[in-house]
């Protein structure tokens, strides 16, 4: 079991719930637990914080819906 699968059943959450939480296709799930798309880049964005000493969070600028004109 991967480690994503393995903290996302201890927060007592489906792949489903998951997905939901975070956006994305149950598919993205799935794949992420099965070391299947995205682990590269997530290593990567760990790499960084590690280097640059700070949180994944602090490398992404997050735009407000209303500056997108999405909802």
């Amino acid at each position: 079991m991967s480690q994503i699968a393995e903290l996302r059943e201890a927060k007592g959450l489906t792949q489903s719930q998951l997905a939901r939480a975070i956006d994305v296709d149950i598919s993205t799930i799935r794949n992420l637990e099965r070391n299947r798309s995205g682990i590269q880049a997530i290593e990567r964005v760990i790499q960084l914080c590690e280097i640059l000493e700070c949180e994944a969070k602090d490398l992404i600028k997050y735009v407000e819906a209303e500056e997108t004109g999405e909802n």
